[in-house]
C-alpha cells in the first residue's frame, strides 16, 4: 500500500512540476496567455494586443474598448496543421467569456491563426450578436498569410468542379455550419475578398451590418452596397473573377472594355484552374453567361501587409 502511495506521489509530483516549469503564462491587457515555452507567451500575448488594434481599425476605422476580462489564449506549438478555435458568450447586447485554442508553427500562429481568431473577437465586440457565417469567417479568412489563404482557394476550385458550388442565395441564409463546413469557408473567404477588394474593408462591414438588420431583400441589398442588379448578377460576376484567377483589383482592372469584358490583371492564366471554366451551380441561382460589368472599386490595394506587417522575428525556444 505504501508503495503504490508513493508511485502515486511521484507521478503527482512530476505532472505538477511539469505544468508549472514547461508551462508559462503571460498577460497583457487584453490577452492572458499560456504556452510551454515563456518566451512564445509573451511574443504572442503582445502578438495579439498588436494585432486587436491594427485589426480594429482596419476594419471598423477605431480602436476597441478594453474588455472587462481578459481573453484566454492557450498555444500548442507544433508539427500540426494550423487552426484555431474561439468561443464567447452573446447575452442581452453584451458579449464575454473570451476563450481561444491555437495550434500550428510559431509563424502560422503568428501570421495567420491569431489574426483570424482575433479577427472573430473583433466582430464579436462590434456587432454583439453571430453573424452570418461566411461573412464571419471570409472576413477572418481575409487577414491571413497568402499561404493559408492560397488553400482556400484551391478547396474553392475543387467545389466547384466537383458541382458542391453554394448558391448565393442559400450561402447568405446558412446561420449553422454544414456537415461538410470546408466548402462553406472556401465560399466565404472567396466572396469576401471579392467585395472587399471592391469597397474596402469598412465599407464590408456596413454591408453586414445592413445584412443583420436586413428589411430588403438580397438583391436589393447588394444593388444598394455594391451595384449588383441581382444576387444572380453578383454570383456571375464573383465566378467570372474566379475563373479569372482571382486577379488584385487594382482600379482598371475593373473597368470594362471596349466590347464591354473586364480585363484581367494577369492575363497568363494558371493551366490548373482551366477546368474551373464553365462551372455551374447546380441548383437555386444559376450561372447564365452574360455581360461582366463591375463597380468601380475603392481604389486601395489591400493585403495582408496593412494587418499583419512585417515577417515575425520569432524567439528561439526554449529548453530546458
Amino acid at each position: 500500500m505504501n508503495r503504490i502511495v508513493f508511485f502515486q506521489t511521484v507521478f503527482f509530483l512530476l505532472f505538477f512540476l511539469n505544468e508549472t516549469v514547461f508551462s508559462a503564462t503571460f498577460s497583457t491587457r487584453n490577452f492572458t496567455v499560456t504556452a510551454d515555452d515563456p518566451r512564445i507567451a509573451e511574443t504572442m500575448a503582445h502578438r495579439s494586443e498588436e494585432l486587436r488594434s491594427r485589426l480594429a481599425n482596419f476594419w471598423l476605422g477605431k480602436e476597441l474598448p478594453r474588455w472587462y476580462k481578459r481573453c484566454r489564449i492557450k498555444i500548442q506549438i507544433g508539427n500540426v496543421s494550423a487552426g484555431g478555435a474561439t468561443t464567447f458568450t452573446f447575452k442581452n447586447g453584451e458579449v464575454y467569456d473570451w476563450n481561444m485554442t491555437v495550434q500550428g508553427s510559431r509563424e502560422r500562429i503568428y501570421d495567420s491563426v491569431l489574426p483570424h481568431e482575433i479577427t472573430h473577437t473583433i466582430l464579436a465586440s462590434h456587432f454583439r450578436t453571430p453573424l452570418p457565417r461566411w461573412a464571419d469567417e471570409g472576413a477572418a479568412t481575409f487577414v491571413e498569410h497568402d499561404s493559408e489563404r492560397a488553400k482556400y482557394r484551391q478547396q474553392l476550385y475543387s467545389a466547384l468542379k466537383t458541382n458542391r458550388g453554394i448558391p448565393l442565395d442559400q450561402l447568405f441564409d446558412m446561420e449553422e455550419y454544414p456537415e461538410d463546413p470546408l466548402p462553406l469557408y472556401a465560399h466565404g473567404y472567396s466572396l469576401a475578398e471579392f467585395l472587399i477588394r471592391q469597397r474596402g474593408p469598412r465599407y464590408y462591414i456596413s454591408f453586414i451590418e445592413a445584412c443583420l438588420c436586413r428589411e430588403e431583400s438580397w438583391n436589393d441589398l447588394v444593388y444598394e452596397f455594391y451595384g449588383y442588379e441581382s444576387l444572380r448578377n453578383l454570383q456571375n460576376d464573383w465566378v467570372g473573377w474566379v475563373q479569372d484567377g482571382t486577379p488584385e483589383f487594382q482600379g482598371t482592372n475593373l473597368i470594362p472594355n471596349e466590347e464591354n469584358v473586364v480585363v484581367s490583371a494577369d492575363p497568363a492564366a494558371d493551366p490548373s484552374e482551366e477546368n474551373v471554366r464553365g462551372m455551374v451551380f447546380h441548383d437555386s441561382v444559376k450561372v447564365v453567361p452574360e455581360s461582366k460589368v463591375r463597380p468601380q472599386p475603392n481604389l486601395v490595394q489591400w493585403n495582408t501587409t496593412h494587418v499583419n506587417g512585417p515577417a515575425p522575428q520569432m524567439p528561439p525556444a526554449v529548453h530546458p
